[in-house]
């Protein structure tokens, strides 16, 4: 697969922007490696499952602090809600994927028969019991180690060397 990109890459792209593509495919190749093993797959499967399933607990838990009135909106449902927002979330956005996550989330919920106030505020509820803890556990990692924006500007221009 590498021939055949540095083969189109050369022929057909400028350069610079041939250079670029060639850097990303080798860059996506190298992550597939992982899937050559069956064990690796299951691996990644059942650790994925494990994964979705423990955040749709924390929907659930989230949830019950809500009165959703009629609605029935069951963990099957929830599950769903996950799946859609967090592809959703794979659209480019604003930081915290503000607006990804929550307008699908609303959407889904309104589906199930939750009135769009109720569903509002559980989507935002929901989106920060979900960001703010692993942010603020980042932030802590960064001042212990010393780090500062700036950091990351370097570690970028490393990178491109």
């Amino acid at each position: 697969m590498e021939r055949v990109v540095d083969w189109l890459a050369t022929r057909l792209l400028p350069e610079k922007v041939g250079t670029a593509v060639r850097d990303f495919i080798g860059r996506f190749l190298t992550g597939l490696v992982s899937l050559r093993s069956f064990r690796n797959v299951l691996m990644i499967f059942f650790t994925s499952v494990l994964i979705w399933l423990l955040e749709t607990v924390k929907y659930w838990f989230v949830m019950h602090a809500f009165d959703f009135g009629t609605a029935e909106v069951t963990f099957f449902a929830l599950m769903l809600m996950n799946g859609v927002v967090n592809l959703a979330t794979t659209l480019p956005s604003a930081p915290g994927y503000v607006g990804t996550f929550d307008t699908p989330g609303i959407e889904v919920l309104a589906l199930y028969g939750v009135a769009r106030p109720v569903a509002t505020a559980y989507t935002l509820v929901l989106h920060a019991a979900l960001w703010l803890p692993i942010t603020l556990l980042g932030a802590y990692y960064m001042l212990r180690e010393g780090l500062g924006w700036s950091d990351f500007g370097r570690a970028v221009e490393i990178q491109d060397k």
